[in-house]
């Protein structure tokens, strides 16, 4: 989920067959969640295993072979238990709910990219002198990408194209990593957060954010520290002029833009009582089209900008595939362990093998950070884990679990070289995505991680 997908879809004259397969999938999805209808499932994963033929040979190779890994392990697991339709079937339906929140999330790019008053706010944040820089920047990052995701990245990104000093590009890549990616310890418009709370079922979103909120709030404050310590040796090029002033007016409008699309969200979740993927992606397209018709409205037709913003944003997902094949794969990876290995005998081993919840939690994070730095999908550690030591059955409380997976889900992105974030930042800074996963991130990583581990033990033995 990029920028990039804005401009090579605009790169195009036409919609793709692909593009209007993933568009009647979430359609039929949507209608799925409130018809809970067999058939309209049985056609959302035809549609799936056709995008993916579709798109196939589109996918990088990294991604074609993790995800084929993870196939042919759940055909394996499949043959072994005779358990065909739940574990193939139903693990690529299990992926329709995840798919459709990057549809929702397609739709708000393109305002993001135009808003003059969020544009404003990135100017006063990238125009900070040295000193305050890190600070503002990690955390100006973790508000818009908390709410606008990888189109909240996106505007902050010109810093680290524009530094000379290689010391500064790895300090301002490492803090916008940083800031974006812990804000899935608490938001709801991040897939981390999404995967994990459907994995757990026993928790919800409002009762998991408040506890996500400090943990995001310690996890920035950390690698402030660190970079203030360590990383900020050397000077930049001081910065003589003020920063670029925010209106009034502008501040307002900022502000309001990313509370009312959060309101809006946790309102219709709890009057609709459906999940907050299907909240977004019926929200999501008609915030964005008012939005965007609101932009500069005196010029053109709003009827024209509609038609321009809903054809540029059909057209782009056919540049979700890597998403869609690698969610699909790590579903049915997931469902085929559930189904092969017992999760009572698994957990009840575990229980004998580390008897203390402490230290199951200290297991679960660092089996979290070593799998991300071999290049396993966070979502494939989470559906694995979830399946396999259920929260009760391994003595921890289900709010507990649920913090512990979306605090190292954030961070441990960032060591991760094929994550989405640091497939994004290669681009960015021009440097290999292994230099920054393996090379830039793991010191900041690691210190992140023990204090986010730290927090949920205390937390835990807090409530116990």
């Amino acid at each position: 989920m990029d920028h990039s997908r804005v401009n090579q879809a605009s790169s195009d004259h036409s919609i793709s067959p692909s593009s209007w397969i993933y568009f009647g999938l979430c359609a039929i999805t949507v209608v799925d969640a409130f018809l809970q209808n067999e058939f309209l499932a049985q056609i959302g994963v035809s549609l799936i295993v056709l995008f993916i033929a579709l798109e196939f040979r589109r996918v990088p190779t990294p991604q074609k072979i993790s995800a084929t890994v993870l196939v042919v392990l759940a055909v394996a697991m499949a043959g072994l238990s005779g358990q065909w339709d739940a574990i193939i079937i139903e693990g690529i339906s299990r992926a329709r709910i995840f798919l459709i929140l990057f549809f929702a999330i397609a739709w708000l790019q393109y305002p993001v990219k135009k808003s003059p008053s969020l544009n404003a706010v990135r100017s006063n944040i990238v125009s900070r002198p040295p000193g305050r820089r890190y600070l503002f920047l990690t955390s100006g990052v973790h508000i818009l990408g908390s709410v606008l995701n990888l189109a909240g990245l996106s505007l902050l990104t010109t810093i680290v194209e524009r530094q000379k000093q290689f010391s500064e590009k790895r300090r301002l890549s490492v803090a916008l990593m940083q800031g974006f990616t812990t804000a899935s310890c608490w938001s709801p418009f991040y897939i981390g957060m999404i995967v994990v709370l459907i994995s757990i079922p026993g928790v919800t979103w409002l009762e998991l954010a408040p506890a996500g909120g400090v943990m995001g709030v310690c996890a920035l404050m950390t690698g402030w520290a660190y970079d203030r310590m360590v990383l900020r040796t050397s000077r930049a090029d001081p910065v003589l002029d003020r920063p670029s002033p925010v209106s009034r007016r502008h501040r307002a409008a900022a502000a309001f833009i990313l509370c009312s699309l959060v309101g809006l969200a946790m309102v219709m979740v709890e009057l609709s009582g459906t999940n907050i993927p299907v909240t977004l992606s019926i929200m999501g397209p008609v915030f964005a089209l008012i939005w965007y018709g609101l932009i500069h409205s005196a010029e053109g037709s709003r009827l024209e900008k509609y038609r321009l913003l809903s054809f540029n944003v059909v057209r782009s997902l056919s540049t979700y595939r890597n998403e869609v094949l690698l969610f699909s794969a790590a579903n049915m990876f997931g469902a085929g362990m559930a189904v092969v290995l017992p999760s009572g005998d698994m957990s009840a081993a575990l229980n004998n093998l580390v008897p203390w919840p402490d230290a199951k939690i200290i297991l679960l994070m660092l089996t979290f950070l070593v799998a991300s730095a071999v290049g396993l999908h966070p979502i494939i550690v989470v559906i694995a884990v979830s399946a396999v030591f259920p929260p009760s059955a391994i003595g921890l409380d289900d709010r507990i679990m649920a913090l512990a997976l979306v605090g190292a889900w954030g961070v441990s992105t960032m060591v991760s070289p094929f994550s989405g974030t640091t497939l994004f930042m290669s681009r960015v800074a021009n440097v290999p995505g292994h230099v920054i996963g393996w090379c830039w991130s793991p010191p900041m990583v690691l210190i992140t991680i023990s204090v986010i581990t730290l927090y949920v033990i205390g937390l835990r033995n807090l409530l116990t």
